[in-house]
């Protein structure tokens, strides 16, 4: 009888020992593991979220792209970046649309345009959706503008596409260079640094940090741009999107490329750029050896993102430039 008593005092004295050491351990719990989750999100709720009055849906070649089309006037496409959407470009639409169709849309993996059901989101691939797309909106040729990202989506199809980019308009491109690491707001540099696009979770903090580099004006790096980013990162199998998306990712030869295209040019480049190199705009200013009209604008503290950073300076720089040309409908 003293054997049982005995037991059952041990037992429920480990219950105890258990049961303070869960209090203690969720007492430790970060805030954000308690009150946030991560790629959970559905498609549906933040696209229902994000979608305008002005934006439209076009299901091309079993692509759902979001997109939106304003003003009226020779066609100007732009391609947004990395982390990129086509919100990126509101202050682009505002100041170009009075005299040019300003089209813009989500590249697949980005935004709140729907997947690639095959998988295959090659730069070629989306070459073929932009063909596909400005197709269907009955425009036979256009500008493209390009930033980061979006700038080498940009100068490979103004270089495939000769006969059908009027111009081209790169902002800080990627391609030639590969980008530097931005730097980090906390001093722990021994911290490997955080895939935003594939790992399992994603907090504010995350998007903050990774704007830090890109964006050095703290006043564009708006709670709205923040929260934006990060819902469109955390719906469900955006991560694998984005491996899908990465295993794409080729250079090949870049000089080369460049030197296929055709269309007046501009290169606006951000001279307080933490991801690329300014001297890498004069590199795309001498690839572009059949170009006749080539331009380039530095803005001294300009950025990565310098659309969003500047987007009134730099959208009158690219009116400027377009004027000049004289382009038609």
């Amino acid at each position: 009888m003293s054997f049982n008593k005995s037991l059952i005092s041990i037992i429920l004295m480990g219950s105890s020992l258990l049961l303070s050491a869960q209090i203690s351990a969720s007492s430790k719990t970060p805030e954000k593991a308690l009150v946030e989750t991560t790629r959970t999100l559905t498609f549906e709720e933040v696209k229902e979220k994000y979608t305008s009055p002005e934006s439209k849906f076009a299901d091309i070649e079993g692509v759902d792209i979001h997109y939106k089309d304003e003003g009226s006037g020779p066609a100007i496409l732009l391609i947004h970046g990395t982390l990129g959407d086509l919100s990126d470009w509101d202050g682009w639409a505002e100041e170009l649309k009075s005299d040019y169709r300003v089209i813009r849309f989500d590249m697949p993996g980005f935004g709140i345009t729907g997947p690639i059901a095959n998988k295959n989101y090659s730069i070629e691939r989306v070459h073929t959706l932009i063909d596909a797309f400005m197709d269907h909106l009955n425009v036979e040729k256009f500008g493209v503008v390009g930033i980061s990202y979006g700038g080498i989506v940009t100068f490979r199809y103004a270089a495939t596409r000769t006969d059908r980019v009027t111009s081209m308009i790169l902002i800080n491109s990627a391609g030639i260079q590969y980008g530097k690491k931005a730097p980090k707001k906390d001093a722990d540099n021994t911290k490997p640094p955080k895939n935003i696009f594939m790992a399992p979770n994603v907090y504010k903090e995350d998007i903050e940090d990774f704007y830090l580099g890109y964006i050095n004006d703290p006043a564009q790096r708006t709670p709205q741009l923040i929260q934006r980013k990060l819902d469109f990162l955390n719906i469900i199998d955006r991560d694998k999107e984005a491996k899908d998306l990465y295993s794409f990712y080729s250079r090949n030869d870049p000089i080369r490329v460049l030197s296929h295209v055709k269309a007046p040019s501009l290169v606006i480049w951000g001279g307080g750029n933490k991801a690329l190199d300014t001297t890498t705009a004069n590199k795309f200013i001498e690839s572009l050896t059949k170009v006749k009209t080539k331009e380039l604008v530095t803005f001294d503290k300009g950025g990565h993102y310098i659309n969003i950073e500047l987007p009134e300076k730099t959208a009158k720089a690219a009116k400027t430039f377009l004027k000049k040309l004289n382009l038609s409908q």
